[in-house]
C-alpha cells in the first residue's frame, strides 16, 4: 500500500548516473522482478531496481534523451506523511489490511 505519483525529471546528462544511483539506493531491498539494466548517453551501464514500462528488459538509451521507469521508493515517514495517514483514513486502510492478512 502506498502513495502513487508521477513525476519528470530534467538532468543534465552528465548527472544522470549518479541520481539514478541515489535512488535505487531507496529502493525496497528484495525485488519480485529482475534488475532492469540501462546502457546511459557516453556508454555508461546500470543495474537497477526499477523497471521500465514494467518491463525488465535492457533499455539503451544511449542516443535518447528521454528514460520511462517505474520504481518503488522507501522514504522515512515524516510529519506530513503522518498527518495524511490520520485524516485520509489511509492508516485505518493499513490496519485493516495488517489485520486481515497478516
Amino acid at each position: 500500500m502506498g502513495l502513487v505519483y508521477g513525476y519528470d525529471i530534467y538532468l543534465r546528462p552528465r548527472n544522470v548516473a549518479r541520481v539514478l544511483a541515489g535512488l535505487a539506493e531507496l529502493a525496497p531491498p528484495v525485488r519480485a522482478v529482475k534488475p532492469l539494466e540501462i546502457t546511459l548517453p557516453g556508454g555508461d551501464r546500470l543495474v537497477l531496481p526499477f523497471t521500465s514500462r514494467f518491463e525488465s528488459e535492457p533499455v539503451d538509451c544511449s542516443m535518447s534523451s528521454t528514460l520511462e521507469l517505474d520504481m518503488s521508493l522507501m522514504l522515512d515517514v515524516d510529519d506530513a506523511l503522518c498527518e495524511y495517514a490520520q485524516t485520509s483514513g489511509w492508516l485505518r486502510s493499513l490496519q485493516w489490511v495488517l489485520a486481515h492478512f497478516p
